[in-house]
């Protein structure tokens, strides 16, 4: 879709964070808007300066990556379509201590943070959404933190996997999941070729099929089963 086939008040008005704004409100900040197209992947904002625009993912992906000094680098997230990139980082004025990475051929409605600032401050209510948003984010990353340290090699690559489904909005029959096997081993925090290794035990288990830059996601149902069977038992 060209952006400029995208309306922004008619997608705004399907979020489902501020579609319930009257749309007296909702027509200054489609008015502010502008869509984004990105056919490779590209840094959308530096750590160390504040974020000027609030995103919405339309098509692609977002990944949040933090950096140390020495070049070590950790994937925070990643934002699929319908998640809002990222409300803590447009909420304040303060620099964001991370990089925002598009992934390759993804489409955003952007929104100037001081735009949706302004139109918290008229409807606070608003806020309560956004914190629900947050909130609901914020138990994803608790799941995946807490879960796949308890988890062995094969079952945390599954819960990764089965997360980012989710994330992405594919539902429970699954679909086509846009991550490479290296996205996924530096979010895993392990080499590519221990990554390979662990996605090809996946495939053969049936449960995913790798292709060039993406994966076909089963059933989340046998996922989910897998990451909760007892690895003992074969």
């Amino acid at each position: 879709m060209p952006p400029a086939a995208i309306d922004p008040l008619t997608t705004l008005s399907n979020d489902a964070v501020l579609g319930v704004l009257p749309t007296a409100v909702l027509q200054p900040l489609a008015a502010a808007a502008r869509i984004e197209r990105n056919e490779r992947p590209a840094l959308l904002h530096a750590a160390g300066a504040p974020l000027v625009w609030l995103r919405l993912v339309l098509t692609g992906h977002v990944e949040i990556v933090a950096r140390h000094a020495s070049g070590d680098e950790v994937a925070l997230g990643d934002i699929g379509p319908g998640g809002w990139v990222t409300w803590a980082g447009g909420m304040s004025t303060a620099p964001a201590p991370y990089d925002l990475w598009s992934s390759a051929d993804a489409c955003f409605l952007a929104l100037p943070s001081q735009a949706m600032r302004t139109a918290c401050e008229q409807h606070p209510a608003l806020y309560l959404r956004i914190i629900g948003d947050m909130g609901r984010r914020i138990r994803q990353l608790m799941e995946w933190t807490g879960e796949s340290v308890l988890l062995g090699p094969e079952q945390r690559m599954a819960k990764l996997i089965h997360l980012l489904a989710r994330l992405h909005g594919l539902g429970p029959a699954g679909g086509t999941l846009q991550v490479t096997q290296a996205r996924l081993a530096r979010m895993a925090r392990c080499s590519r070729q221990s990554a390979n290794g662990l996605l090809g035990a996946l495939e053969a288990r049936g449960l995913i099929a790798t292709a060039y830059g993406r994966f076909e996601v089963g059933a989340l149902a046998a996922l989910q089963a897998f990451i909760e069977s007892d690895p003992k038992s074969g």
